[in-house]
Order: C-alpha cells, then sequence, then structure tokens
C-alpha cells in the first residue's frame, strides 16, 4: 500500500515537468529531518500538498516535480527523509534525483536508500511505458 501511495503521489508530479526549474537536487537545505518537515509542512496549500500514509509524510511540491518523504518514529531509518524528483531530459528520457538527510546509524540510511532506488527504478519504467503508450495513440 505505501508504494502505491508513493509512485502515485510521484505521478501527481509529473505533468509539472516542464512548468518551472526544479531545486538543485543533491543537497538538502534543511540543517534537521525535524527542521525540514516542520517548514515543509507549513506550506500545506501554497502549491504543497502534505499527505499521511502509514505514519509516513509524503509532502508533493508538483510545480518542483518533488516528492518529500519523511520516515515513521516506527522506522528503522527514523528520523530521516527522501527527496525525489522527477526529470524528463529534452531527449524524453525520464530519471528520478534523489536526495536524503538521515540521523540515524549509517547502516540504516544505506538500507533506506537502497529501497528508494528500487522505488525509483519501478517509477521510471512507470513513466516510460505511459510514454510509450501516449505516444501510440491517435490524436483527438
Amino acid at each position: 500500500m505505501r508504494t502505491v501511495l508513493l509512485l502515485a503521489a510521484l505521478a501527481s508530479a509529473i505533468p509539472a515537468l516542464a512548468q518551472t526549474a526544479p531545486p538543485e537536487p543533491t543537497r538538502i537545505d534543511f540543517s534537521s529531518v525535524a527542521a525540514a518537515l516542520k517548514e515543509l509542512e507549513a506550506r500545506d496549500g501554497n502549491g504543497t500538498v502534505v499527505a499521511h500514509a502509514d505514519g509516513w509524510t509524503l509532502i508533493n511540491e508538483p510545480l518542483a516535480s518533488a516528492q518529500w518523504s519523511f520516515t515513521p518514529s516506527s522506522h528503522y531509518a527514523y528520523p530521516a527523509l527522501v527527496r525525489r524528483i522527477i526529470k524528463r531530459s529534452p531527449t524524453g528520457a525520464v530519471s528520478v534525483e534523489t536526495a536524503s538527510l538521515c540521523e540515524a546509524p549509517q547502516a540504516e540510511c544505506s538500507k533506506l536508500l537502497s529501497e528508494f532506488a528500487a522505488l525509483n527504478d519501478r517509477i521510471t519504467q512507470a513513466v516510460t511505458a505511459r510514454g510509450r503508450q501516449g505516444s501510440t495513440q491517435p490524436p483527438p
């Protein structure tokens, strides 16, 4: 269920790909996970959507094609956040750039990022497949 929610939230960010340049993908400009959560939750309703699912806090910034995922307190990598930005190159190739801020031990942080890498692969495949399907549809 959590995977479906994450995929759905990221898929909703795709239409905004061409609208705004995304922020620097490799940097998290917050001093802590708690500071990031507080500031991003305060943006709710101003082009930002905050949702809660299975203890996770998911913050979607459609204009930046970005999603922030905050681990629940019961998670092995708590406290941690992962920001993913969906990018489409001029040739149409889709990629997901990932940045994280993890205050858990390194082994747990690495495991979390590995799980997100697997999700990113599925997102890239799904978006690519959707693009192929769209390109074969006759114009209205």
